[in-house]
């Protein structure tokens, strides 16, 4: 009972903002048979039962909701429907939300077909651009039609698409394979990839990215990341940059499960197989993982970092918290630093601003720290 009121509710907000047709809208929103149709299709659209959906789309016609039953039938069997049965749904509700819902699962399922022509000829419609691996589908087809000559912006993108995705995904992976085979990613691009899954536990989506830069290795990337300690154990050295990679994979997702154990095989024991990049991204994720627990060698291990560069935003951002609670008084050198070796983008946050202004406070008079801070501001624009 609870839900058919939230039904008609939610009938009613679509009405009065105009989410809904005046042509489609129900000359009676309080219609309880018809409210319970509306219902049946919301729980059989999440039980996937194409069959249920597709006996009840026809009772669910004039209802103020008919479009979302309209778009549950469909996406439930968009794999199977036609271009002419998606084209007669996005007519037929044009300008709503279900519309441009459904043009983004059709885009999405064009781009796993591989059609680009229609893909192109339909994405210029879509109206909530909100999807990256639909637009890495699209930047994609931009690197099929130009090649190498493709702008440096479109291998950015992507790039920044692909780091914020811990799904797998086929859109943004295959625009970073398609980048390697150019020569616009470098293989550090990939397996930095690889290495932000191994520590959010994405076993498949780190899989994927090996296979682009290094497909003899992308079958042992499962077992390695299942079982860290045994395979560090038994490797004696790392006789390839491969091997190094995947122990470096291992390493970091030991340091999600015990940071203690990891710092101890890294110093000990693979320090001289590892190149710095390496070594600095490990310490990194050991010092993140110390620090979000908020333990007090986290700063320690960010010492052991050289060079901030090698160090993603996420890193350095911990960095900045382990600085600022470590000791009596925070250790603003190592805030201003820090926060001045991250991007561009990371440093346009209110939080860092702020931070670095307090960094700058610390050892300079006020005047001569507004300006610094200014000329910080600026440069992160």
């Amino acid at each position: 009972m609870k839900f058919r009121v939230i039904v008609s509710l939610f009938a009613s907000v679509f009405i009065a903002f105009g989410a809904v047709q005046p042509s489609v809208a129900a000359p009676s929103a309080n219609n309880t048979q018809a409210d319970a149709v509306i219902t049946d299709m919301a729980q059989a659209f999440k039980r996937g039962d194409r069959k249920r959906l597709s006996a009840l789309l026809p009772q669910a016609k004039g209802h103020p909701l008919e479009p979302w039953a309209a778009y549950w039938e469909l996406k439930a069997r968009l794999d199977e429907a036609s271009t002419q049965e998606v084209r007669a749904f996005l007519n037929r509700y044009p300008a709503t939300y279900q519309e441009d819902r459904l043009r983004n699962d059709w885009l999405l399922l064009l781009g796993q077909r591989r059609d680009w022509t229609t893909l192109s000829d339909e994405h210029q419609h879509y109206r909530m651009r909100d999807d990256r691996e639909l637009r890495c589908y699209f930047l994609t087809v931009e690197l099929l039609e130009k090649g190498p000559q493709a702008s440096a912006s479109i291998a950015d993108e992507v790039r920044k698409n692909w780091m914020a995705m811990k799904e797998a995904d086929d859109g943004c992976t295959l625009a970073a394979d398609r980048l390697y085979f150019t020569k616009q990613f470098k293989a550090l691009d990939i397996w930095r990839k690889a290495r932000l899954m191994a520590e959010h536990n994405r076993p498949r989506t780190a899989r994927n990215a090996v296979q682009i830069v290094s497909p003899a290795d992308a079958s042992h990337v499962n077992d390695i990341l299942a079982k860290p300690l045994p395979f560090l154990n038994k490797q004696i050295a790392a006789p390839s940059k491969a091997k190094q990679e995947l122990v470096v994979l291992a390493l970091v997702k030991l340091a999600t499960t015990d940071t203690d154990k990891a710092a101890n095989l890294l110093r000990d024991k693979w320090r001289p197989y590892l190149t710095a990049e390496e070594r600095h991204w490990v310490w990194g994720v050991i010092g993140r993982q110390s620090a979000m627990r908020l333990e007090d060698e986290a700063l320690s291990h960010f010492a052991r970092v050289a060079n901030d560069k090698d160090l993603n935003d996420d890193m350095l951002g911990w960095k900045v918290r382990a600085a600022l609670r470590a000791g009596n008084t925070p250790k603003w050198p190592v805030v201003e630093s820090t926060i001045s070796h991250m991007s561009a983008e990371a440093r346009k946050d209110p939080t860092w601003i702020y931070w670095y202004a307090r960094a700058l406070l610390a050892h300079k008079k006020g005047w001569r720290a507004l300006l610094a801070c200014a000329a910080f501001t600026s440069n992160s624009r």
